[in-house]
């Protein structure tokens, strides 16, 4: 009798592990990519921009997976349009961190979208890796990094290329965002404090498309340069002034570098000089192959913005290789790096901002070229 009911008990047992075996849902199968977020404008007029850091992202992506991924999985990016907006930015870092649950995020290339998405970054603890150069973007979290230096730093190379040209007066023309005006306030500070002498100070509204009565108050004061700090109107802007016969030299900013600028000026682009992290006359090997190998994939050779996150994804898929999706693990990584890019050597100061190299460029036959 204790045989049958242990025979009995025994094919119950039997039965119930095959009736969970198809009731119970399977395993989740190991996941075998680790995702990435990037904000940046792919849609309106500042998107070249966006699309030329995209096009970055892509290409070392794409030499990661083929090299092995992340320790064998494969490296993925999930991409939100800004549209270098700041309320669509947020809506943007909202998915990516709370929905998404990405580790860390690209982005964004805007000032004020930065400085509006940086607390949900910094709750979420997502690590940020921008392309603005806000200063206020420095003290901005723990988690907020960025591949460009702080406007700080590139209006004090300006500065010093205006003095070691003699250049004593200076009118200036800001957009009036962030990004705009933290250029302007830096420019003012410095060229004063160098002994040069601000003849005047004016604004104007992102959707403007006029401005030839601010260019005539310009004209009026007679500078000897003209700071234009903004996006993709500052081309307008320039064509405009000539127009107006401003013949001050045309001093612009990272942003001037643009797949639209030598289309758009033709030779007036050779008037303007600006600073930038990144110039292809530099004949270094990694530069050379790496612009070789854009032009292959995309068919268009690179302005100024692709180097840079392209060398900010190796950096990062470096820290996922030995923090997998640990998110201090990933902040504290990066405060340690130390890479040797196609931008330079990049390192990080205890702000989160880049300690890499700045030059002055201009445009000399339809190229983007170190200044003299």
């Amino acid at each position: 009798m204790k045989k049958l009911i242990f025979f009995a008990a025994a094919i119950i047992v039997i039965l119930a592990l095959v009736l969970a075996a198809f009731i119970l849902p399977p395993a989740a199968p190991a996941k075998t990519s680790i995702s990435v977020g990037a904000l940046l404008p792919l849609t309106g007029k500042n998107a070249s921009y966006g699309l030329e850091i995209q096009n970055g992202i892509e290409l070392a992506r794409g030499e990661i997976n083929s090299a092995g991924g992340i320790n064998g999985k494969e490296l993925e990016v999930i991409y939100e349009d800004d549209a270098a907006d700041p309320a669509v930015g947020v809506n943007g870092m909202q998915k990516l961190a709370e929905v998404d649950k990405v580790p860390i995020v690209m982005g964004s290339w805007s000032s004020g979208v930065v400085l509006a998405v940086a607390p949900i970054a910094e709750k979420n603890k997502v690590t940020m890796l921008a392309e603005a150069i806000s200063p206020d973007i420095t003290n901005a979290g723990d988690y907020i990094f960025r591949i460009h230096p702080s406007a700080v730093y590139y209006t004090k190379v300006s500065v010093d290329y205006l003095v070691g040209k003699k250049i004593n007066t200076a009118s200036v023309l800001y957009s009036n965002t962030a990004f705009g005006k933290s250029l302007s306030d830096a420019f003012v500070k410095k060229f004063e404090e160098s002994g040069g002498k601000i003849l005047l100070v004016e604004s104007y509204n992102p959707s403007d498309t006029d401005y030839k009565s601010v260019l005539n108050k310009i004209k009026q004061s007679s500078p000897e340069a003209l700071f234009v700090p903004g996006y993709q109107e500052v081309l307008d802007i320039i064509k405009q002034a000539t127009e107006n016969d401003i013949n001050s030299l045309i001093l612009a900013t990272p942003t001037f570098e643009s797949p639209s600028t030598i289309p758009k000026l033709g030779a007036l682009a050779e008037k303007v000089v600006y600073p930038h992290i990144y110039s292809s006359d530099m004949n270094e090997p990694k530069i050379i192959a790496f612009e070789r190998k854009y032009f292959d994939k995309y068919g268009v050779e690179i302005t100024g913005f692709a180097h840079s996150m392209y060398d900010g994804t190796y950096i990062l898929a470096d820290i996922l290789k030995k923090c997998d999706t640990n998110r201090e693990c990933i902040k504290e990584n990066m405060y340690k790096t130390d890479y040797d890019g196609v931008s330079g050597r990049i390192q990080f100061d205890s702000s989160g901002d880049p300690l890499i190299k700045i030059i002055m460029k201009t445009v000399r036959g339809g190229k983007f070229v170190s200044a003299e």
